[in-house]
């Protein structure tokens, strides 16, 4: 089988497809965000120069020292959108398909990413700056620009071998992490000294060679990472894990939904991505420190808001919009017992609940910051129970991504399982009690917008009955296409 041949398997499975509006709906949201990242990071690549300017610097000094913020906001968006090169390897593996084959069309699927032609716009930005705005002699900006987008490219396979390398991908994050501690509390200024490397790369064309060297590098260690795991042992065989026994008697107060509660408490406890996600859920709670404690966020009561959402709800969006992710490896299974498809949910939901609970006590040493601080969390605490763990649970039928739970690349769901279709998704649950909030402080006094968010909590977990009819009927009318999307 040629290199050709597996594209077009590729494109038919892509066009047999059902869901037609569906898709045709996510496109488009997905094109809309697609559109304003592009018109983003190219406006930025060569707006830093200007926003140099206004803060009195040399316009030249100012883009070298901001560019690695660039990189980083590049680097980041990718390792939470970016698709990772892989496709249906298992049937290819007993076929006549060459390992090599299989892995250098991955490789080159993935450097047609979306996110290289965005790093490409940026580079022509740079030298349309360079040459109309600065007259810089075209062959300088050409260089320069091409440096520049080759090093950006090069982020393409950094986040792959961060996703799937742990020997390279802890070291990485140890160093970085605590560069950025240092840098944070004022030890050392980081730009101070990245600023050097763009600034040679501008001075110095000929290190086009670094930056394409490093490319390769990085290229390389992917194709040799794909071709030595690409073996049938690597991907069926389950290695044995010996589990510490624990009593979970005291949940069958619960009736009905004790067994699945148990089983979900053991699922959050005993495989590596929900421990993950149980980590991130953590670090969650500190997200209102990156507002609280600086001046230009303090008095805004939008980002408040913002933070009360993220530090009562990181657990809930985490986990709840994977419901019946969690469950892929064994979900057909389940779907052909004899059990009540109401009470699996209702499981789910207490999780998520007591999950959002156990959130808002925790953050009570928010205190620190003010009582109106902390009763604002509590509010939001309150909606997120009384409705947005609704939201979660609608949102789980749509995002069928088969989870492993023995990995723990990424916290978000296996491999790539956030995307922007789990970004769409999760906007009513940002944005409605943003504008609810608003609104209410809009007209009310502080008490009593609080009391009323609180009330508008509670009618949501009154109306649990009607909700979870809704709920019930749309996950029973996706239950065959999920079954489909985890085989």
């Amino acid at each position: 089988m040629t290199f050709k041949q597996l594209a077009s398997l590729e494109w038919k499975a892509m066009t047999r497809k059902g869901a037609v509006a569906q898709r045709v709906l996510m496109a488009l949201g997905k094109g809309y965000f697609g559109i304003c990242y592009l018109i983003t990071m190219a406006g930025m690549s060569a707006g830093l120069f200007k926003i140099a300017e206004e803060e009195g610097l040399d316009p030249f000094q100012g883009f070298f020292k901001y560019a690695v913020y660039l990189w980083l906001g590049d680097l980041v968006i990718r390792y939470f959108f970016q698709k990772m090169p892989t496709t249906l390897v298992k049937p290819l593996l007993i076929q006549n398909v060459r390992k090599k084959t299989i892995v250098n069309y991955c490789l080159t699927k993935s450097s047609l990413s979306f996110f290289n032609f965005v790093n490409l716009c940026m580079g022509i930005a740079l030298l349309l700056i360079l040459t109309l705005d600065y007259e810089v002699d075209f062959i300088t900006s050409f260089l320069f620009a091409l440096s520049f987008t080759i090093f950006f490219w090069a982020n393409n396979f950094l986040v792959q071998l961060l996703n799937h390398v742990n020997k390279f991908a802890l070291p990485f994050l140890v160093i970085f992490a605590g560069v950025l501690a240092l840098d944070f509390f004022k030890y050392i200024e980081a730009t101070a000294y990245t600023k050097y490397f763009f600034e040679a790369l501008y001075n110095y064309p000929f290190l086009i060679a670094i930056t394409t060297a490093y490319l390769v590098a990085l290229l390389v260690a992917c194709y040799r990472f794909y071709f030595k795991n690409l073996s049938l042992d690597s991907a069926i065989v389950v290695k044995k894990e010996n589990y510490k026994y624990y009593d979970l008697n005291f949940l069958n107060r619960f009736g009905t939904l004790a067994p699945f509660l148990k089983l979900d408490i053991k699922l959050l406890t005993r495989n590596k991505r929900t421990r993950t996600v149980l980590m991130m859920s953590g670090l969650f709670l500190l997200y209102g420190l990156i507002f609280f404690t600086m001046d230009m966020y303090k008095s805004n009561t939008f980002f408040t808001i913002v933070a009360a959402i993220m530090i009562t709800g990181g657990f809930m969006m985490l986990f709840g919009q994977y419901v019946p992710s969690w469950d892929s490896s064994y979900y057909p299974l389940m779907m052909s017992q004899n059990i009540p498809y109401r009470t699996y949910l209702e499981s789910k939901w207490l999780i998520m609940v007591l999950g959002t609970l156990v959130s808002m006590v925790l953050a009570s040493f928010y205190l620190f910051f003010g009582l109106k601080t902390y009763l604002i969390i509590v509010a939001v605490g309150f909606y997120n129970i009384g409705w947005n763990c609704y939201l979660s649970l609608i949102t789980g039928t749509f995002v069928r991504s088969k989870i492993d739970l023995s990995s723990n690349k990424n916290a978000f769901g296996d491999s790539k399982a956030f995307s922007v279709q789990t970004l769409l998704l999760s906007i009513p649950t940002l944005a409605i009690p943003m504008v609810l909030y608003l609104i209410l402080n809009t007209f009310l006094p502080f008490n009593t917008a609080i009391i009323v968010f609180i009330a508008i909590g509670l009618v949501g977990i009154l109306l649990k009955k009607p909700m979870f009819n809704l709920i019930e009927n749309l996950y029973k009318s996706q239950k065959y296409k999920t079954i489909k999307a985890y085989k």
